[in-house]
């Protein structure tokens, strides 16, 4: 049995107002009798993000161009609100990859089924992150809107953006403010969550870069990727929810 580390802990100066909503996500579950309310809405949105992600993927599929863009964009507010939503109720999942949760099955079931689905549903996480987010800038440098309205692709070959890979440089600033000042993990949880959360997705900006140049083949190769991942993270977060609070 994994010790427990508390989420939350009362501050001085909290207000009542803020320990009610706590005690509210730390409260039975909907779902499962052996969730919180916590839990299950975190699990809610992800099935909603996910499921708007696939949603968008099949209206492009038929060639839905206009819809699937304006999909994508809500798919893309409701992964963000998921992503600040579960920093609040469980540390974007920081508590339960740093071995600090506890698990109801036995060690061998921790040890050999539930920590690999969930390293599988992280990497699930980082990469269909990042891929959506490519996607939707590459989508702003490939997409045009015809005279009739209708949303097309254009073809062209595409060179570095300057911007986008500033902005990854202020989020690598970011991303080790929060593990270095914020938090207080071990080295070797500090180097997977940079690997993880920059440095292999930077590789793979670089990778896409050279193998796929052209803006038309890139966003239709990337679309499909995409669609497998998102998938795979659907799949991967309810083993995990039913792992822990369906027996």
């Amino acid at each position: 049995m994994r010790k427990h580390l508390p989420f939350f802990v009362k501050a001085k100066g909290q207000t009542t107002a803020g320990i009610n909503i706590m005690d509210l996500l730390n409260s039975p579950g909907f779902l499962s009798g052996r969730s919180t309310v916590g839990s299950d809405v975190s699990y809610i949105f992800a099935v909603l993000f996910t499921g708007l992600f696939l949603g968008a993927g099949y209206l492009a599929r038929k060639k839905r161009g206009l819809v699937h863009h304006r999909m994508i964009l809500a798919s893309m507010t409701a992964m963000s609100l998921y992503f600040v939503y579960y920093y609040l109720v469980r540390r974007l999942g920081f508590v339960s990859l740093t071995d600090q949760i506890v698990y109801p099955g036995s060690q061998w079931e921790y040890s050999h089924v539930f920590r690999p689905i969930l390293i599988l549903h992280f990497i699930a996480v980082t990469f269909s992150s990042f891929f959506a987010i490519y996607m939707i800038v590459n989508g702003f440098r490939t997409a045009v809107r015809t005279e009739e309205g209708v949303m097309e692709l254009r073809d062209g070959r595409l060179g570095i953006s300057l911007v986008a890979w500033g902005v990854s440089v202020v989020w690598l600033g970011i991303l080790l403010w929060f593990l270095f000042a914020f938090h207080s993990f071990s080295w070797g949880h500090k180097i997977t969550f940079l690997a993880m959360g920059y440095f292999i997705p930077a590789g793979i900006a670089l990778l896409i870069q050279k193998a796929l140049p052209f803006s038309e083949r890139r966003h239709r190769v990337l679309g499909k990727i995409c669609l497998i991942l998102f998938a795979l993270l659907l799949l991967t977060s309810t083993l995990t929810y039913s792992l822990l609070y369906v027996r």
